[in-house]
């Protein structure tokens, strides 16, 4: 049958039709399809279906036989009418097969408030035009609804309040027109939804307050530019798939949606330049994937949602100019490993188990910042992320420095290391000097960690390796910071004076040397006072002559002249550097 057509015509012949399942119709239907330049396409036979024995049936046998059929102005609701039956009344149907019929209608092709269980409903490979398709107010019961390959011209789908329990609902490789698409109040329990392949044309979708829990698939399904409101919608036990779907530029609003146990899948999927919408959004035990989804100009907002045991992976997505927002989201393990990002992202989470930045690119400002009441995220991963913008994290509140270790195996010394840096760097260019002096401390940490954690050199390397590390750690680390608290380096003066100053009294008194006055010299110190004068003037290396070592003193003396040289000079940068910064 040619599903794709612009207008067709209708002969009517005065011939017996006998379908293919053996339905007889006493006239046939010649109709012929042209496309937009009233060029002929094809030509199809169908039997005509008389309206007044369709009604009969249905009154006898609650059965509709239509396969095959051209079908005019079908409608429950007159049949009602001509059966006195009241128009909200639900009306028992056995079976309902019109495969590869044609309806033409001037409103609806009305099955609503109607009830099927455990049979057939197939309107597989049908044609409808001129109306809505409407089922609304509908009940099946274990009920495979075929709506598959149908082509539908000038009208919208009517599935209000439609309850579906077991079996499914097929609009697998479907063309739908530009009407709505209204599923609002529907609810499909342990029923497959299925509108794979389909093409939805420009109209909007509305699935509010449905409830689905038998599973939903709009993979590789095309939609134009209408929205797609999921608003209020529940979602149970099985997985969501918009695998390489299209979205035009139409919105996507997930608002205060539920998922539980529910695995959705968007991966590969093309977002258009309309705005997708999850605020409020609640899920629990799932997980939300985004994997080299193409997004657009829009606003991807996760602000306020709930994630619990639920996670978000938007690995490899392609987010160059989307504007995503997770403001207060409470959040479980968050992924935007190998994403670009060209604008700037609110990452302000309430709470989160982990976020992964591995390979991400950030060319505006990524805040994380916490906000009121929030709480630091235990594990963040900055591994080889490339900052041309700018980052906002408070190194303390955010407990950046925790948050980096606890990624323990994940990676080794050496990318904490790097992910230390950049974080300095970043601080750098923000002034917020303390916290670069934080990080720049534990990028030197990390490093020298990694060199000594090098296992693939001999023994002799090894041990020299060993040496260089502890030497690292006493003269530059637990000195001073490497070089970032002029105030640790001058304790350690401090400390280091009162040691030798102590030595010195030690030598003294055990006899194995001394400090004795010149010659010229007035007055003699006491023993406590001339260890400590003489460490001063040694350490501060001033020199003034009147005393002098004699014995093992020389040789603790010089010692003491060397390390508080090296002293003197450390303290000077470290206070120059705090200074002129």
């Amino acid at each position: 049958m040619y599903r794709t057509f612009h207008h067709f015509s209708v002969k009517t012949v005065d011939k017996p039709y006998v379908s293919a399942l053996g339905t007889r119709y006493e006239q046939t239907a010649i109709i012929s399809f042209y496309d937009l330049s009233n060029h002929l396409l094809s030509t199809q036979d169908f039997g005509i279906a008389n309206i007044d024995e369709i009604y009969n049936l249905i009154e006898q046998e609650r059965i509709i036989m239509l396969d095959e059929a051209y079908v005019e102005n079908f409608s429950m609701t007159a049949w009602r009418r001509l059966s006195l039956i009241d128009k909200n009344e639900l009306i028992k149907i056995n079976k309902i097969v019109a495969n590869d019929s044609f309806f033409n209608v001037h409103n609806n092709v009305d099955f609503s408030y109607i009830t099927v269980h455990k049979n057939e409903v197939s309107f597989k490979n049908a044609i409808f035009y001129g109306g809505d398709i409407s089922l609304s107010h509908s009940v099946f019961e274990n009920v495979e609804i075929d709506f598959s390959y149908i082509a539908h011209r000038k009208g919208g789908l009517i599935f209000t309040s439609t309850k579906l329990t077991g079996g499914g609902l097929s609009f697998k490789n479907a063309l739908l027109d530009k009407g709505e698409k209204n599923f609002q109040y529907a609810a499909f329990e342990g029923a497959f939804v299925d509108f794979t392949n389909c093409e939805f044309d420009d109209g909007d979708i509305n699935m509010v307050d449905t409830h689905f829990s038998g599973g939903l698939s709009f993979k590789v399904s095309r939609i134009g530019k209408g929205s797609i409101n999921f608003q209020f919608a529940r979602f149970e036990s099985k997985e969501v798939s918009f695998d390489r779907a299209f979205f035009g530029e139409g919105d996507i609003d997930f608002r205060t949606t539920e998922f539980e146990n529910v695995k959705v899948n968007f991966n590969r999927s093309e977002a258009g330049n309309g705005c997708w919408n999850f605020a409020g959004c609640e899920a629990h035990n799932g997980k939300l994937t985004f994997k080299k989804v193409l997004f657009g100009s829009g606003t991807v907002d996760f602000s306020e949602v709930v994630f619990n045991s639920t996670d978000l992976n938007f690995s490899r997505a392609e987010t160059q100019n989307a504007l995503i927002k997770l403001e207060q989201a409470k959040l479980h393990n968050v992924d935007f490993s190998y994403c670009f990002f060209n604008r700037y992202l609110n990452f302000r989470v309430y709470s989160a188990q982990s976020l992964n930045l591995r390979n991400a690119v950030v060319r505006d400002i990524l805040d994380l910042n916490l906000p009121r009441g929030g709480q630091p995220i235990p594990l963040i991963n900055f591994t080889d992320m490339s900052l041309p913008g700018l980052l906002y994290i408070d190194w303390k509140l955010n407990q950046v420095e925790k948050a980096i270790y606890n990624q323990q195996s994940l990676t080794d010394e050496y990318e904490k290391a790097t992910q230390f840096l950049m974080l300095k760097e970043n601080f750098s260019t923000n002034g917020q000097y303390d916290s670069e002096d934080l990080a720049y401390v534990e990028y030197r940490r990390c490093r020298a960690r990694s060199r000594w954690a090098n296992k693939n050199e001999g023994i002799g390397k090894q041990i020299l390796r060993n040496i260089s590390y502890a030497l690292d750690r006493v003269l530059l680390d637990y000195t001073g910071l490497y070089g970032t608290s002029p105030q640790r380096v001058f304790t350690t003066m401090i400390m280091v004076y009162i040691l030798f100053s102590l030595g010195y009294l030690i030598l003294i008194v055990a006899g194995w040397g001394n400090v004795v006055v010149s010659v010229g010299a007035e007055h003699e110190l006491p023993l406590w006072s001339r260890s400590f004068y003489h460490s001063a003037i040694t350490m501060l290396t001033i020199g003034y002559g009147d005393h002098f070592p004699i014995g093992l003193a020389r040789g603790l003396s010089a010692i003491q002249g060397f390390i508080g040289m090296l002293l003197l000079s450390y303290f000077t940068v470290s206070l120059v550097h705090k200074i002129l910064r």
